[in-house]
């Protein structure tokens, strides 16, 4: 039976190419027009409107192909759950995540398994636009993006959880200026490494620059952050990044030093999920911790702290 809602799901996903549909449910293009059919006569509505060696599905089709979706992820769900109970667990949490605030992910976790038991856990560190697309496939259970990229559809629940801080770090030994702030003048001479211009944190960061009516002086570009805390420990360059994306300890000897960008309006992080679906006691329980959590707190407590400013 499985089989077959696959065979559904991945038949009408190829809308308007036959040859395409029968190739993704690994049968010829008869043996899927017969099934097609059976499953129309079944239901007593027609799926298909036929056009020569193309199809286009009617609306009677995609609301099948949505219950499709709805029966297959219900039937991986139950094995999953099923597979929870035997480990002892209480449930998982599918959380995505921007890349910017994927270092707040263990101490959400930390307070979810604290507040709602033991849990597995799958987290996917993707940009704002794919977090919107998995929580309408249902792929994930909750985000955590820039609230200004949030739907606006009523379909969606958003909670604001803290003002991004973004700061400019530094090895201890590289010399900045000695005061806490630093501006977009002072900030554009020093070798920088930034994320790329795609990303949404880089455009607020040009931004920044560009009302200053200055050129950084960019050195390494890159999606990674991994890559640029590397480059960063390194001493080589300086980086702008939110607080909340450095790691929560710093290890090793060398230690980091922020200075905070003058005139800087931040982005504000928040936390999206899909209003009035079913969703399992154990997700509610992790939304409601994950909302709860003092976010500005657990970033200023767990990384970077301003330096002395004489030396």
């Amino acid at each position: 039976m499985t089989e077959f809602y696959k065979m559904t799901r991945n038949c009408l996903k190829c809308e308007k190419s036959a040859s395409k549909a029968a190739e993704a449910c690994h049968v010829s293009q008869p043996a899927l027009s017969r099934a097609i059919r059976q499953l129309e006569a079944d239901l007593g509505v027609t799926i298909v409107e036929r056009k020569r060696k193309a199809f286009t599905l009617t609306e009677e089709g995609k609301r099948v192909i949505r219950w499709a979706h709805d029966i297959l992820r219900g039937i991986t769900e139950l094995r999953q759950d099923a597979s929870l109970a035997r480990q002892g667990l209480f449930g998982i949490i599918r959380i995505g995540v921007i890349p910017t605030a994927v270092h707040l992910i263990p101490l959400i976790l930390q307070d979810i398994r604290k507040d709602a038991g033991p849990c597995a856990s799958a987290v996917q560190v993707i940009p704002n636009e794919d977090i919107i697309s998995k929580l309408i496939s249902k792929e994930i259970d909750f985000g955590i993006m820039y609230t200004d990229q949030m739907p606006q559809a009523n379909s969606f629940e958003v909670r604001t959880l803290y003002a991004e801080h973004q700061v400019l770090a530094a090895v201890d030994d590289f010399e900045l200026p000695l005061q806490p702030e630093i501006t977009w003048e002072e900030a554009a001479t020093l070798p920088l490494a930034l994320l790329t211009k795609g990303m949404h944190c880089r455009q607020l960061i040009d931004t920044g620059f560009q009302i200053a009516g200055v050129t950084p002086n960019v050195q390494m570009e890159s999606d990674s952050l991994e890559l640029i805390h590397a480059e960063l420990m390194l001493g080589n360059v300086v980086t702008i990044l939110p607080i909340a994306s450095f790691p929560l300890r710093i290890s090793g000897e060398q230690k980091l030093q922020k200075r905070a960008l003058q005139g800087f309006s931040p982005g504000f992080i928040g936390l999206c999920r899909m209003k009035d679906e079913p969703i399992t006691t154990f997700a509610s329980r992790a939304w409601g911790t994950a909302v709860a959590i003092d976010y500005a707190h657990a970033i200023e407590k767990s990384c970077l702290t301003p330096v002395e400013t004489e030396k």
